[in-house]
């Protein structure tokens, strides 16, 4: 089985805010830099936003990020920061507040 390329993406709203926090507190924010940052299979983005539309009736999209863009993400988090700002511990990649 051929693996599936890793697509990193975003989730707009109806009113183009993007999805931000934690999986214990959600939020959207209109800064860009705040947006969670989800991996398109791994996370199964598909089936969430299928769910989020027939308990809500909301329709949310899923915005592919351009891989030429030079951020990392946190593994714990998924904070979107500069590559200079993360801190690598020998296996993950983390932002300041997840250190």
């Amino acid at each position: 089985m051929q693996d599936l390329e890793v697509i990193k993406v975003l989730i707009v709203n109806e009113h183009g805010q993007y999805l931000s926090g934690t999986a214990t507190h959600w939020e959207f924010t209109e800064e860009r830099i705040r947006a969670r940052v989800f991996d398109y299979h791994g996370d199964r983005v598909t089936e969430q936003l299928k769910l989020v539309q027939k308990i809500y009736g909301t329709v949310w999209i899923a915005v592919k990020l351009d891989p030429t863009e030079t951020f990392e993400f946190c593994d714990r988090c998924g904070t979107r920061l500069m590559a200079t700002q993360a801190i690598f511990d020998g296996t993950y990649f983390l932002c300041s507040q997840c250190r």
